[in-house]
């Protein structure tokens, strides 16, 4: 844990390399058949001792995908979080399989501790529309929109640092160690 924050972070935005496979397409003879980043299988994941860096009072963004939502509410269960709700990202784009066009992701959103019924803060919408920056990367608009839930606040997973916001991920040097 951060040693200046022994009492848990209020906020965690997490985006988990989920176990997926690459779907390299003829049509695309340049493309690496290897993600760019390492992915965690399920269990691996479902693991990580979240709760541990979690303040008793506790509000978690995790991100998921059609495939991955059910093992998603059982991830966000055993890191010590209730679900609350799911905020769709329409991102515009997406590849078409089995005669669906792929465009959306999900953000669910589970607390720990006392929620606020009413907060004073901006209203989160349920959905958000927002080109995607390149694979697998999520628009900034999110970090706004999560911002006002509080401080201190970490993004798990992270491929960049953000100023306000600790990170943990392979792609930065991490705040915490999980």
């Amino acid at each position: 844990m951060n040693q200046g924050y022994s009492d848990g972070y209020k906020v965690i935005y997490a985006d988990p390399p989920w176990p997926v496979s690459k779907v390299v397409r003829k049509c695309r003879p340049n493309q690496k058949s290897e993600l760019d980043y390492p992915t965690m299988t399920i269990k691996q994941i479902t693991d990580l001792p979240v709760s541990l860096i979690s303040a008793p009072d506790c509000v978690l963004f995790l991100w998921t995908t059609h495939k991955y939502l059910p093992d998603s509410f059982s991830i966000l269960s055993k890191w010590g979080f209730k679900y609350q709700r799911t905020i769709t990202w329409d991102k515009g784009n997406g590849m078409c399989l089995f005669g669906f066009h792929h465009r959306t992701e999900f953000l669910l959103f589970g607390y720990r501790g006392r929620l606020e019924m009413y907060p004073r803060r901006p209203a989160f919408p349920t959905i958000v529309s927002e080109k995607s920056p390149r694979h697998s990367e999520k628009p900034q608009i999110f970090r706004d929109l999560i911002a006002p839930y509080g401080i201190p606040r970490i993004e798990l997973f992270a491929r960049i640092r953000v100023p306000g916001w600790d990170a943990w991920g392979n792609e930065v040097i991490s705040d915490v160690v999980l």
